[in-house]
């Protein structure tokens, strides 16, 4: 049996710290070892403080040893790479 494959995929806008991190609770409460596909090709709106819980969603990710891939709208691979976080969020064009 291969390895299970939790896919989300979020809202257009991610304006605040509880809509992300509402949006990113199933991540974290799947068995160890579930992979996360987390899509983000319709964001067009992402704030500050929405990017919070998706970076403690990667660390946690990476802590655990659980892959996880990133599909981001080119929205947000801009305002990741304006906040210099495109090397320490695995992006990956949707697609």
């Amino acid at each position: 049996m291969g390895a299970e494959v939790l896919t989300l995929r979020a809202a257009p806008e991610l304006a605040d710290t509880a809509t992300a991190e509402r949006a990113f609770a199933p991540a974290l409460a799947t068995a160890p070892g579930t992979a996360v596909v987390l899509d983000l090709s319709a964001v067009t709106f992402l704030t500050m403080e929405a990017v919070v819980p998706l970076l403690a969603l990667v660390e946690r990710c990476a802590a655990e040893g659980r892959a996880l891939l990133i599909l981001a709208s080119a929205y947000v691979r801009r305002k990741l790479l304006l906040l210099g976080l495109d090397k320490v969020v695995p992006l990956q064009p949707p697609g």
